[in-house]
């Protein structure tokens, strides 16, 4: 992945068009990427919250569950977004691919980027949910482009195989609807892992998502290093992912001249 920081001016380019893109013609613009994640926030913490009375182990207050919820939440919501959205990418720009000479990874990569501006904006509104009800952030969140990183990584492995996938197969974003669907509701993201029956746990330990959420957490809730037993494998598995992906890609988009 490395020539294409070359190409990171037109990279950019697309992100700030796909950015902008969004809100041409409303009247708020870029002020529905902070208004939208709000309200998303607020939605989902009044129905598990108030609603379905949904609380941590051993803890009443319903602002430490928002606070557990949100910092679940908005990486998987960069996560899915980002990939439900890679996958499609080439197809979208199948113009580009065939009169530019440029490499086609561009095309997921942006999307990628143009979403992780969601989730900086999103992290930045958790902060002042949490400065507002614990106070000061512990020295720990220096570590959280740790967690942003290997969620960049983990993100654009998938979405590199799905964006080429969807080339040769054009039901794979509707196929990826659902299991985005699954995903979300069998990862800790609205509950904890230990209201699931040890019996059936072990499908958390083989969920990557969980390894990462978890990074999110123990950075941005319980002030201390990610926990080094969810780290390192997901740190390995996310470098020999990424790069098997890598190949997948550039091997399969050799055909992406003749399909497109």
């Amino acid at each position: 992945m490395l020539p294409l920081y070359k190409y990171r001016g037109l990279i950019w380019n697309f992100v700030r068009r796909d950015i902008s893109s969004k809100y041409i013609g409303s009247m708020l613009g870029l002020y529905w990427s902070v208004i939208n994640p709000i309200i998303t926030l607020v939605v989902y913490c009044i129905v598990f919250g108030f609603f379905l009375k949904a609380r941590l182990p051993g803890n009443d207050n319903i602002w430490d569950f928002a606070l557990y919820f949100s910092a679940g939440f908005l990486p998987w919501t960069a996560f899915s977004q980002s990939v439900m959205r890679a996958s499609t990418s080439i197809v979208d720009n199948k113009n580009y691919i065939k009169k530019v000479p440029f490499p086609s990874e561009i095309f997921p990569v942006y999307i990628i980027l143009s979403e992780f501006v969601n989730l900086l904006i999103g992290l930045g509104i958790f902060m002042v949910l949490f400065i507002l009800l614990k106070g000061t952030p512990g020295l720990y969140m220096v570590f959280l482009p740790i967690g942003i990183i290997l969620q960049m990584m983990f993100t654009l492995s998938l979405s590199l195989i799905f964006s080429s996938a969807t080339v040769y197969f054009r039901d794979i974003p509707q196929i990826l609807g659902s299991i985005f669907m699954v995903w979300f509701w069998g990862t800790p993201v609205v509950y904890t892992v230990n209201v699931i029956p040890e019996s059936v746990r072990w499908i958390v330990d083989i969920n990557p998502a969980y390894y990462l959420i978890e990074i999110y957490r123990d950075i941005l809730l319980y002030n201390k290093f990610p926990d080094t037993d969810r780290l390192l494998p997901f740190l390995l598995f996310s470098i020999i992912f990424l790069y098997l992906s890598s190949v997948i890609f550039r091997r399969t988009k050799r055909g992406f001249g003749e399909l497109l």
